[in-house]
């Protein structure tokens, strides 16, 4: 939870400063699409209307993983993160002033977001993991990650460490397939202030996204490309979400 100064204002972007706490929802449930939330504040923004929500299901573009898509009381809603507090918001277009003026500080609200498009973010993540755990072994750095649909990759630097492509991709793939396999559960904690992301058995790290349960979760988990280029080691993958019922 974040805890904002006790008075409201407003920054140079028009983000609302606002009295009290809000809970980000999405760091700890995957998997709840709606909420009811109370409007901690209501301020004009470029897109038309700013909320910052008591109880944020909202997951914001960042670390490598593309923003929810959602509603707010049946209203499109983008979400942004204000990177000075940390803050996840809410962007509404409302279709006319009188839908303007239906928004105000202390009012309950619905939010949803696409459960299907969540369901992928995460598999993506937490797949993007996996095989970042798999790969350390071989002795490179980590220095970026996009978990974007279709684009899905990690990336190193090979700080002098030989790399057969082939060879690792067979590996990779194959302890892709052992560790889904075994169903090895992801659980989120804290360290330095900082939440972490672990995959009991394999790796701990640092992360602010969204991820499954356990790996049983995944499924047509592939390695797409490994490519080396100027020092620089690029592994592409695809996964998805097992079918829930």
């Amino acid at each position: 939870m974040s805890t904002l100064p006790q008075h409201a204002v407003t920054n140079m972007e028009g983000i609302p400063r606002t009295v009290g706490t809000q809970n980000n929802v999405y760091l700890t449930q995957t998997y709840t699409y709606e909420a009811k939330s109370r409007i901690l504040s209501c301020a004009s923004s470029a897109a038309g209307i700013r909320l910052a929500l008591a109880d944020n299901i909202f997951h914001p573009q960042g670390g490598g993983q593309p923003s929810d898509r959602g509603w707010v009381n049946d209203i499109p809603a983008t979400p942004v993160r204000d990177p000075d507090s940390g803050w996840a918001y809410v962007d509404l277009a409302p279709a006319s002033e009188n839908d303007e003026r239906a928004f105000s500080a202390g009012q309950m609200v619905t939010a949803t977001i696409d459960a299907e498009q969540r369901r992928l973010h995460a598999a993506l993540h937490s797949a993007g993991h996996l095989v970042d755990a798999l790969i350390r072994p071989f002795g490179v750095r980590h220095v970026g990650s996009n978990h974007f649909p279709g684009q899905a990759r990690v990336e190193y630097e090979l700080e002098g460490a030989e790399v057969d492509k082939e060879q690792l991709a067979d590996s990779l793939q194959e302890g892709v397939v052992k560790a889904i396999a075994q169903g090895l559960p992801i659980s989120s904690g804290e360290r330095d202030g900082r939440r972490t992301i672990t995959i009991e058995g394999l790796a701990t790290e640092f992360c602010g996204g969204t991820h499954v349960t356990d790996l049983s979760c995944l499924t047509d988990v592939s390695i797409r490309s490994v490519k080396i280029k100027s020092s620089r080691l690029k592994v592409g993958y695809e996964a998805a979400h097992v079918t829930l019922t």
